[in-house]
């Protein structure tokens, strides 16, 4: 080891000794520019270490130790507790983050959580109230959620609960909204797929048919939707229509729908695609 990396690792375990032993008082004297610098500073430091590591927490307490308010730094310190698996905690120190920006009429913080309830928790009923209390407090129908519309989060948890009639109601105002501000709905894949996921369980096939293709107009290698298709195809006994999608489900299964941190809902995998196609 060299003369500097001990040199920083005595200056990091110093820091880390004398951040232990402070206390809030300690910055009641400060004034607002100088606990902005101190918790920036200590913000900075945590990101030498992993987010998942301990001294990663204990920077990040310690800037807001600072700046108790600082919900940047709350909600990324969430993080840090989710990727160590104590969801708990992680959904303590968020729910604070969110108390703490919805009281002052923001929802950045509130459109995150809506996203991991939904998709990393699964917790539909608490995706359902977060996005309507963003549109309660933005004063707006279309909202966006972590790259998504936040409509989009909602119609998925409505289709999870099976209220699919709310559910496609909502997908409906996302499109509506969108094309007011100049998107091009046909693009909406994703959604048109839902739609086409809702009025299966309806067992409404014909739109089931009907949303399956729209959203397979738009996106040609959507093994998901081809397997939809299928099953439906499969349920009205069109055994050589059920078996083409099959196998363009299959030959498409490379462009299934991946992400890097999340599964998606309906997501298909080769097994179901061959047990199928086997029977």
């Amino acid at each position: 080891m060299s003369i500097k990396q001990i040199i920083f690792i005595g200056t990091i375990f110093h820091v880390f000794l004398s951040c232990k032993e402070k206390s809030t008082s300690d910055f009641a004297t400060l004034d607002d520019s100088k606990k902005e610098e101190l918790s920036n500073y200590y913000h900075e430091l945590s990101n030498y270490f992993l987010q998942p590591s301990e001294l990663y927490r204990v920077y990040k307490d310690s800037a807001l130790m600072v700046q108790p308010d600082n919900v940047e730094i709350r909600q990324k310190l969430s993080y840090s507790y989710k990727k160590v698996g104590d969801h708990i905690k992680a959904m303590e120190v968020l729910n604070k983050a969110v108390e703490i920006d919805t009281a002052q009429g923001k929802t950045d913080v509130l459109e995150y959580r809506a996203w991991t309830l939904l998709y990393y928790y699964r917790d539909y009923e608490g995706a359902v109230r977060d996005v309507d209390l963003i549109e309660k407090i933005s004063g707006r129908t279309y909202n966006p959620c972590w790259g998504e519309p936040c409509g989009f989060h909602k119609g998925q948890a409505l289709y999870k609960l099976r209220e699919y009639e709310k559910a496609i109601e909502t997908f409906e105002i996302v499109n509506i909204e969108e094309e007011k501000i100049g998107f091009d709905i046909n693009d909406n894949y994703m959604i048109f797929f839902y739609m086409g996921r809702c009025y299966a369980e309806m067992k409404d096939f014909d739109n089931a048919i009907k949303y399956y293709k729209k959203s397979l107009a738009s996106v040609d290698k959507f093994p998901e939707a081809y397997f939809q298709l299928g099953l439906v195809y499969k349920m009205l006994n069109k055994k050589a229509k059920a078996d083409k999608n099959f196998e363009l489900a299959k030959k498409y299964i490379a462009y299934n729908m991946g992400e890097p941190y999340v599964e998606r809902f309906d997501k298909v995998f080769l097994y179901r695609i061959e047990r199928e196609m086997n029977e």
